[in-house]
């Protein structure tokens, strides 16, 4: 199979440094390609072949790729799959000027020069808020190009530094998947409301394996990390609503009001009360 080679000067807009397309099929993707700019591009549903400096690789769903210039690849169908793929591409000056914004403390190497281009596996979670940023780009109006671009490079630091970064890895790469996920999905306020049962089953583990996973990796049990979840939600709606305490309480879980007036104290240094007459700020006189 031929290489083609596609240019800077083909693909983006000098004015936005873009170039954003959401591939619903494999039809149009297939070619055996290399290019000289930059490119995301992030598995939105199913499983697809990936064919990557001469190896072969398949691509879940939630799976995210910085691809650089000197990496040649294209996808084939993978069994009877079907794939929806979001591809976002940009020049190699903007990785540039961005690599010397974050400076010596973040390790480019790793992500310019590994033989492969890196890739992490998100959760459904990352992987939903992810395509929301995205989906945005759409809806920044088409003259407005400064605008799309600085929304562009604001993303893309984003993704760099929150995926793509060395301390984010050797979290990353230790922690298995299933509890990442658990994790993640623990920070949707119907399940830390829920509690330790809707972790379980989320986990799809045993209450003892979950505990001991959760503790080995996070250095918390899953109590604990619920309860942080929890008390930082009720720092906000004291912060923000005019609920009572024993409301926010029960709203965030927490049955036992005593309980929490105690755990709260012992994050925040302050009863629930004090923390709301020294936080909240009302922008509408009384």
């Amino acid at each position: 199979m031929n290489t083609i080679k596609i240019y800077t000067e083909e693909i983006l807009d000098p004015q936005t440094e873009i170039h954003y397309a959401f591939h619903r099929s494999l039809k149009d993707i297939t070619v055996k390609h290399t290019h000289d700019f930059y490119e995301i591009f992030l598995i939105a549903k199913g499983k697809v072949q990936h064919e990557i400096n001469d190896s072969k690789q398949v691509l879940e769903e939630g799976t995210m790729i910085f691809m650089r210039p000197s990496d040649v690849h294209y996808y084939q169908k993978f069994k009877d799959w079907e794939v929806e793929l979001i591809n976002l591409a940009f020049p190699k000056t903007t990785i540039v000027e961005l690599l010397n914004y974050l400076g010596e403390g973040f390790d480019s190497d790793r992500l310019l020069k590994s033989k492969f281009p890196p890739s992490i596996i998100l959760s459904s979670t990352e992987k939903n808020i992810l395509i929301k940023r995205f989906e945005k780009l759409h809806l920044l109006p088409l003259e407005s190009k400064s605008e799309i671009r600085t929304s562009l490079r604001v993303l893309l630091a984003e993704i760099i530094t929150n995926y793509f970064s060395k301390s984010f890895w050797k979290e990353r790469s230790s922690t298995p998947r299933w509890l990442e996920t658990t994790r993640s999905e623990m920070q949707k306020k119907e399940n830390f409301v829920a509690g330790f049962s809707t972790m379980t089953k989320i986990s799809d583990k045993s209450k003892e394996h979950l505990c001991r996973e959760f503790k080995k990796y996070f250095e918390l049990t899953p109590t604990e990390y619920i309860n942080d979840l929890r008390l930082n939600y009720s720092a906000n709606l004291l912060m923000t609503t005019d609920e009572s305490i024993p409301f926010i309480s029960l709203e965030c879980g927490f049955e036992n009001l005593s309980h929490y007036y105690h755990l709260f104290k012992n994050k925040f240094k302050l009863s629930p009360g004090d923390f709301r007459n020294k936080n909240r700020k009302n922008v509408i006189p009384s």
